[in-house]
């Protein structure tokens, strides 16, 4: 009897230890950070990378604010989280749970190239079309549309919002500036935007949090009216038979779930899939950006993590 008591209660407590391990803290912010694309503010790498999508990211809050940032050194997604769009949530695993999302929808581009028989060849003809934007970005400012992102589920804020909004009760986020080595995302999202203006810090902070980040699928379409055309020759004309869809999707509306720490949201996590390191753990790879290109599929990733309440 002894015995079996003993086992249940290593069996418990190995159960204690693996939750525990799977929830990160958020690091204590003790000063705003200046929410301009820069990341400056943050000081050292981020704390966390996905090796499979190929981005660094961390979080941090304060008294008043989450912090977020995404940076990816590595081309290929470069243009997907811009090309392609990708969603950032959050779900507080209250009962009911309380799900919050922003959605950065994909740019509207035309004149992309048509798809090509390696990987490698799409990825050069992407950079050639991401390129000619940045040059003119860069010469005429006005040519680049106000980055826009989409709010969902949130207390106060609702629909669309602007990068770089300098109301600091309010939603805000930025983007680095093109032709920067590194894409840089940074994100604040004020607490009572979450749980409203009654909320307690030291309440709070006893829930943890889910983080997901979701890349959209960065695909083209065949030149239009092309499929089932045939040309001289008995050839088929342009490129019939391409993919069908535009670059990416709407990630606004889409649920989170999959199997992330606690089964609720998919993609790997940290400490678990997705090949997701904390700090001092990044290798040379991590740290330049990575040679190869990973393909542009969908790519999701997620994390749980309680908020801080030193002061």
């Amino acid at each position: 009897m002894k015995k079996n008591i003993f086992i249940s209660c290593l069996v418990s407590l190995s159960l204690l230890t693996s939750i525990s391990a799977q929830t990160s803290t958020s690091k204590w912010q003790s000063t705003p950070i200046s929410i301009d694309g820069n990341g400056d503010d943050w000081g050292t790498l981020p704390r966390f990378f996905n090796s499979e999508a190929n981005v660094k990211y961390e979080f941090r809050n304060d008294a008043q604010n989450i912090y977020i940032i995404l940076k990816s050194a590595d081309r290929a997604t470069q243009m997907q989280l811009t090309m392609a769009g990708f969603s950032v949530k959050l779900k507080v695993k209250t009962s009911p749970p309380t799900k919050v999302s922003i959605t950065f929808p994909a740019i509207k581009m035309s004149g992309m190239p048509p798809m090509t028989n390696t990987q490698q060849d799409r990825t050069d003809r992407l950079e050639t079309q991401t390129d000619k934007l940045e040059d003119k970005t860069a010469t005429n400012p006005e040519f680049m549309p106000k980055d826009t992102a989409i709010l969902d589920g949130f207390v106060y804020s609702k629909g669309k919002t602007t990068s770089n909004n300098d109301d600091n009760e309010s939603i805000c986020f930025a983007k680095s500036k093109p032709n920067q080595e590194q894409t840089t995302y940074e994100i604040r999202i004020p607490l009572r935007e979450i749980y409203g203006k009654d909320y307690a810090l030291e309440t709070v902070s006893t829930t943890p949090f889910q983080l997901q980040v979701s890349i959209n699928e960065l695909s083209q379409k065949g030149k239009k009216g092309a499929k089932g055309q045939m040309g001289r020759g008995g050839r088929s004309g342009g490129m019939g038979g391409g993919r069908p869809g535009g670059m990416g999707g709407d990630m606004g509306g889409e649920e989170m779930g999959g199997g992330g720490p606690g089964g609720d949201m998919g993609g790997g996590g940290m400490p678990g899939g997705g090949g997701d390191m904390p700090d001092g753990e990044m290798s040379s790879e991590v740290q330049t950006g990575g040679s190869n290109s990973s393909s542009m599929n969908r790519k999701s990733f997620s994390i749980e993590f309680k908020l801080s309440t030193k002061q």
